[in-house]
């Protein structure tokens, strides 16, 4: 249960300025605030961050909220459209990050596999070289395209003139299958021991 301060009092005198009023609005509100965000955000972090922007923005529009609403629902709804913004964010960074990384381990296994000639403690990354000699043309431009070249999905359609969709959707096959190559070539690898 959160500490009751005067909220209608507190709230006439934030709409005129005061920031001890606010401040106070503040400890009023956090706690419920911060169970409502933690509860819908995937990273308690971006649950905290999402509090602080919610207060920072019912800062700047104490003066639009109406006189006998819920502070609290009106404080809510406006964390909600933070959560919203952070979620999103969040997602964005976290598939930048992937795809990143994935880059990275392509032009690792790519390089390490130009170089494995004479070392079979990578075969694994020897025999992507072998597997995308197995591919067609296309799926050789497209695995080139994205992580040689590091074009985006959207350049990568554009320059082909097919869709993000038929683009992203066929990387994830041509993926699949040169992990399929390599992980039956270990196998067949294994059992010849």
């Amino acid at each position: 249960m959160s500490i009751q301060f005067n909220t209608e009092s507190d709230i006439k005198a934030a709409q005129q300025g005061d920031m001890a009023a606010f401040g106070r609005l503040i400890r009023s509100h956090e706690k419920m605030l911060l169970g409502f965000a933690t509860y819908r955000m995937p990273v308690r972090e971006e649950a905290v961050e999402a509090v602080q922007d919610t207060f920072i923005r019912a800062n700047e529009q104490i003066s639009d909220f109406r006189s006998g609403a819920d502070f609290g629902v009106w404080l809510r709804t406006i964390c909600q459209f933070m959560i919203l913004n952070r979620v999103h964010a969040y997602i964005r960074r976290q598939k930048k990050y992937d795809n990143y990384k994935e880059q990275l381990s392509i032009l690792a296994i790519q390089h390490v596999s130009s170089c494995a000639v004479d070392r079979p403690e990578i075969e694994p990354l020897a025999q992507l070289a072998v597997c995308m000699n197995k591919l067609n043309q296309q799926s050789i431009g497209l695995i080139t395209d994205r992580y040689q070249s590091a074009l985006s999905i959207n350049e990568i359609s554009k320059k082909t003139g097919r869709t993000n969709t038929w683009v992203t959707s066929t990387l994830h096959r041509v993926r699949s299958v040169l992990k399929t190559c390599i992980e039956k070539h270990l196998k067949e690898k294994n059992n010849e021991k």
